[in-house]
């Protein structure tokens, strides 16, 4: 079988996730699987991605950068079903929610979340509509929808009006074990090093809905009772100025925004650090929350969204909107020896439900049940 892959959405550093589950997934393809053959479709701005892991891959570069969403679904909707035609392939399977309404081809998407109907994004609103114009098309064109959790695959069947018996649930995973005890034995990066402990990590992003702002006003209330800083991974929010009121209040000098940084240096962080705080308001899956479960560290997190499904009995549960709950929760974390151990134990026995093997296993018996 020739399979295609969609990664026309995919902008390094800036999807997250979405780039985290991609390169993921193909890795764990390229192991499992050595009969089909696979095209990977790429924007200028991810060429240089390792997403043709084997022999069996081959990567089709498209000529336009996808920073400007306008010009990636132009080209998506336009010149990617000629190329389909000619390239002739058994199945298309589209990544990132979106797929060649016009293609001719039996099809496959993931949908992640649906987290433009509710959470404001870096997108404008008007940028919001056209992607839910798209994935409200592209879940009803495919053959098949993949869900990355069983609370994104209620939301798909609920709010987009799709037959439940067409959405299936491919869980994710996140960084191996492995991974993260290799990153112990490395030298720190000079980033790396400026960091001092003890710390709390947690990850910014673009969108409201990490809720950054609720997470530094809880440290402001907490960070008297203990020693350690707050250290941010990731890009600020749009409202930097709306954030710059709660650094005050944290005291400039135990807040550290990191911006974004290489994948080394998050394993670094995570593994070095007292707590993983994940506060998020909505989370399609939550791979950072096994990722530091798989660090070996505690996790004290959202209770809503996928976040409980996916983190288990391996962390901390806080209401994302009340700052006196995340306060609290972050204090007994850090305080509490007894549960700290729990967690750490109870973390690792959850990562181990998820692994990319699985997920691939599971992924190509879609494919086969979407061309039968």
């Amino acid at each position: 079988m020739l399979i295609a892959l969609n990664l026309l959405y995919l902008i390094p550093g800036v999807v997250g996730g979405t780039e985290t589950y991609a390169k993921s997934l193909i890795r764990a393809l390229a192991e499992c699987d050595t009969e089909n053959e696979y095209l990977v479709f790429v924007n200028q701005d991810s060429a240089e991605l390792d997403v043709t892991p084997a022999p069996n891959f081959r990567r089709v570069i498209c000529p336009f950068g996808a920073v400007r969403r306008s010009v990636r679904y132009a080209w998506e909707q336009g010149v990617l079903p000629i190329q389909l035609h000619r390239a002739k392939p058994d199945l298309l399977h589209s990544l990132g929610y979106v797929v060649p309404l016009a293609a001719r081809v039996p099809q496959v998407v993931t949908v992640h979340d649906l987290n433009f109907l509710g959470h404001r994004g870096r997108h404008s609103a008007a940028g919001r509509r056209a992607f839910g114009f798209f994935v409200e098309r592209s879940v009803k064109r495919s053959d098949h929808v993949i869900a990355v959790s069983e609370f994104s695959r209620s939301e798909i069947v609920k709010r987009l009006g799709v037959p439940a018996s067409k959405v299936s649930v491919v869980h994710a995973a996140g960084r191996r074990r492995e991974e993260f005890e290799a990153a112990a034995t490395m030298p720190p990066s000079p980033l790396v090093r400026s960091v001092a402990r003890p710390y709390i990590l947690a990850f910014s992003a673009l969108s409201a809905h990490k809720n950054v702002n609720r997470l530094l006003e809880a440290f402001a209330l907490m960070k008297d009772s203990v020693p350690h800083s707050l250290v941010l991974v990731g890009h600020l929010p749009d409202k930097v100025h709306s954030v710059r009121h709660e650094i005050q209040s944290a005291s400039a000098e135990r807040v550290h925004f990191t911006g974004y940084i290489s994948e080394a240096d998050v394993r670094a962080l995570m593994r070095g650090a007292s707590l993983f705080a994940y506060p998020s308001l909505y989370e399609g899956f939550g791979l950072l929350a096994l990722d530091a479960q798989n660090a070996g560290i505690p996790v004290a997190c959202s209770n809503g969204s996928s976040l409980p499904e996916v983190a288990g009995e391996g962390a901390f549960m806080f209401d994302p909107l009340s700052v006196d709950d995340i306060a609290a929760a972050l204090r007994k974390c850090l305080l509490d020896m007894t549960l700290r151990a729990s967690l750490v134990e109870a973390g690792r026995r959850n990562a181990r439900r998820f692994s990319w093997e699985k997920a691939a296993r599971e992924t190509l018996a879609i494919y086969s049940m979407a061309v039968s």
